[in-house]
Formats: structure tokens, C-alpha cells, sequence
């Protein structure tokens, strides 16, 4: 079983850490390893680093991406999907400031969910601590701007 947090990172941190992910998931694997009295410390950075969920807009695009699919249902905040072959299942809860999926089999059902995300926000930044699985759902591409006086 697979266990993803995913949190919608502020453009200039996404921007800034893109390339060094690997500083992002040891923040949020010092805060699932610490005691539970300095959890707090860690929240406070990844809410400083995060920005809100857009739930009625994250609901309404899953809703319209999934309706097809006969093995899709949804109570309150939480959607599910199965693919019978090859077997693989998942499960997206929204909460407050992350989503949590939750999967089993192959990736399939996963990465259906994966895909509606990426194209809600490219910022959105995945981590399964238990398996040390992290990264971007969209691939951010840093832009670089040269002057005028660079191509004379």
C-alpha cells in the first residue's frame, strides 16, 4: 500500500526548490519522524511554504473527469476509483491543507488522479515518506530570461 501527502506549494518556493526536491521531502520527513510535541514547528514551515487548497474547484474537476468511470464514487470529500485489470485501486481524501491518496495494485488508479491534479496546478508536490517517494506532479520548467545584449 501506497500513502501520499500532496501539497500545493507557493510558486516561488516551487520555483526555487525545483531541481532540489530533495530538501523539500526531508521537511516533510523530519516532521512524520519527530516527536509529537515538535510537530508543530515542522506544520508551521510546510503552512508557511504551502498555500490553500482550492477544494470546489479541485472538487468540481474530479467530479468532471471521473464521471465516466463506472468504478468511480465520491462521498463528501473523498473519491475513489477502481481498475479491475489490472487490479489497482485508489483513494483521494481532501483535507484542510494537503490531499492524502491512498493506493494499492499498480499504479493506474494513482496516476489517474495524478493526472486531474497536474492540471489543475503545476505546484503540486507529492510525498510518500514510508516509501521515500516525492516529487512535482507537473514538472516545473524554470525560465530563463537573457537581455538583449546577451545575443549581440
Amino acid at each position: 500500500m501506497r500513502h501520499y501527502q500532496i501539497y500545493l506549494l507557493q510558486e516561488k518556493v516551487a520555483s526555487h526548490f525545483f531541481g532540489q526536491e530533495t530538501k523539500l521531502f526531508q521537511l516533510f520527513s523530519d516532521r512524520e519522524n519527530a516527536p509529537i510535541a515538535d510537530r508543530c514547528i515542522f506544520d508551521k514551515q510546510i503552512e508557511f511554504i504551502s498555500k490553500p487548497l482550492p477544494t470546489l474547484l479541485l472538487q468540481k474537476k474530479i467530479k468532471l473527469s471521473l464521471k465516466g468511470y463506472p468504478s468511480y464514487s465520491e462521498i463528501d470529500l473523498k473519491h475513489r476509483i477502481k481498475i479491475q485489470k489490472p487490479n489497482s485501486c485508489a483513494e483521494l481524501l481532501i483535507k484542510g491543507q494537503y490531499l492524502s491518496l491512498t493506493s494499492e495494485g499498480g499504479p493506474e488508479a494513482e496516476t489517474i488522479f495524478f493526472e486531474i491534479l497536474r492540471k489543475v496546478d503545476p505546484c503540486f508536490f507529492a510525498v510518500d515518506v514510508t516509501h521515500n517517494h516525492y516529487g512535482w506532479l507537473n514538472p516545473i520548467r524554470q525560465v530563463k530570461y537573457f537581455s538583449s545584449s546577451y545575443w549581440n
